[in-house]
């Protein structure tokens, strides 16, 4: 697996297509990470609409 490089960091908000396959971590108070595959909706975390950051590719 790769890790993204900060300067090239992937953010998605919840609802959104996602653009890469890979790990993905929530962004915000209390934070979770989880596999999204390329081309799904971009879930809720806990009820809660957030932003998502693409952490590992894969």
């Amino acid at each position: 697996m790769k890790t993204i490089p900060y300067i090239s960091t992937i953010i998605r908000p919840t609802g959104s297509p996602c653009p890469a396959s890979g790990i993905w971590e929530s962004m915000g108070n209390f934070k979770t990470t989880c596999p999204i595959a390329k081309g799904t909706r971009m879930p809720d975390y806990c009820g809660k609409k957030v932003n998502w950051k693409l952490i590992q590719i894969g």
